[in-house]
Formats: structure tokens, C-alpha cells, sequence
């Protein structure tokens, strides 16, 4: 049978219950209002989600210091909230996927995390695993597109130069007399930039999204 509202118990059960939905509506909230301040970034491999890693991540630098490419670098004044937090661009330096990913095992407080996720029934483990974000293709800028009076031409640069091709980019089965195409595979591309930094149209006609 249920409580009536006057009841002293149904009405602590009742305020208990709206405290919680207003505390997970203020979180939620909350954590719109931080990670919305700023532009999207494109974080270090073990990334946690924005927010917690917002949360987590102390500006120490250990992972900026220890990268060996030195991609990594401090998010400035524009990036509000995320101010100060590494990241990178994947234009003008990408993540090579260190074997070890030694900016994960020195950060000290658990913004890194070694990667680990299930695709299907693979279970990837380590660099294959990590996801910085996502490429996409701009089909306006891409060679193998036929553009305006531009005849397409045969590229595959950006497959060349991911640490995974064929599996998280590969080339599309190309219609009779027509060029085969980019085509990224979400679920595997790990969003290194390692794409876009070797794209070689004067603008990138791949570029990588991040996490959301």
C-alpha cells in the first residue's frame, strides 16, 4: 500500500527522493556549464571523460615534460576552465601512440588511465585502445574527390600514416573508372592526428573530433 505524504516517514522518503534528483540535476548541470566553457580539446591518451579529468588533473605538467615527441602542450587563457591542462593539435604535432605511453604512467593523480575497451568481441588493450577523439573526412577538401574543375586524384597518405590502417582507415572498394576513397572506421581510430598532421592538402581534409 502506498504512503501518504503526511506520513512523517513518506515525507522524509519524499525529500530524500527529490534531494537526489535535484543533486544529479545540479551535477549534471554543473558539469555542462564546465566543460561548455571552453572549446572541445583534444586530450592525452587514458584521457578520463572531460569533466572528471577537469576534476582530477592538478596542471602538474608531468605528462607535457615526459612526452618524447613534444606534443603535448598547456591549454592557454582561452580554453576558460580547461586553462592550463595538456593537449595537443594534431596539425602541428599528433600523438605518436608511445608503446609504453609513459604520459600515462606518470601522471600522479589518476587523469591518465591505461586503456582498455571492448569493440564487438575484440578486446583492445594499450594504444590500440586509447581514444582521443575521432577523424573525420572533409569530402570538399579531400584529393580523391572530384572538385569544381579540379580533377580527383589517387591518395592515401592519411591510411599511410595511421598506426592502424586498414583497420581504423581504409580506402573504400571504388566503383568501375572512379578513385577509391578515405573512410574512417569510428569505433577503431584511436583520434592520434596521425591522419591530418600528414594530410597533404594545404588545409586537412581530415581532421580529428574530439571525445565527446
Amino acid at each position: 500500500m502506498a504512503k501518504k505524504l503526511d506520513q512523517p516517514q513518506a515525507r522524509g522518503d519524499f525529500f530524500k527522493s527529490l534531494g537526489t534528483l535535484m543533486a544529479g540535476f545540479l551535477a549534471e548541470r554543473v558539469e555542462e556549464v564546465v566543460t561548455g566553457a571552453g572549446p572541445k580539446l583534444l586530450r592525452p591518451p587514458g584521457a578520463l571523460d572531460e569533466f572528471e579529468f577537469l576534476v582530477a588533473c592538478t596542471r602538474c605538467d608531468k605528462c607535457i615534460q615526459i612526452c618524447p615527441q613534444g606534443t603535448l602542450f598547456k591549454a592557454g587563457a582561452q580554453a576558460a576552465l580547461a586553462a592550463a591542462t595538456p593537449t595537443f593539435e594534431a596539425r602541428a604535432m599528433p600523438c605518436f601512440l608511445c608503446t609504453e605511453l609513459p604520459c600515462i604512467t606518470v601522471c600522479p593523480e589518476g587523469a591518465l588511465v591505461w586503456p582498455k575497451r571492448t569493440v564487438g568481441d575484440q578486446v583492445l588493450d594499450g594504444p590500440p585502445a586509447v581514444k582521443i577523439g575521432t577523424a573525420r573526412v572533409k569530402t570538399r577538401l579531400c584529393l580523391t574527390y572530384e572538385h569544381d574543375e579540379q580533377p580527383a586524384q589517387p591518395c592515401r597518405t592519411c591510411v599511410d600514416r595511421c598506426p592502424y590502417p586498414g583497420v581504423a582507415i581504409r580506402l573504400t572498394e571504388p566503383k568501375e573508372g572512379a578513385l577509391a576513397h578515405p573512410e574512417v572506421v569510428a569505433d577503431f581510430c584511436t583520434g592520434c592526428g596521425l591522419c591530418a598532421f600528414g594530410c597533404p592538402t594545404p588545409e586537412p581534409a581530415i581532421v580529428i573530433e574530439p571525445r565527446e
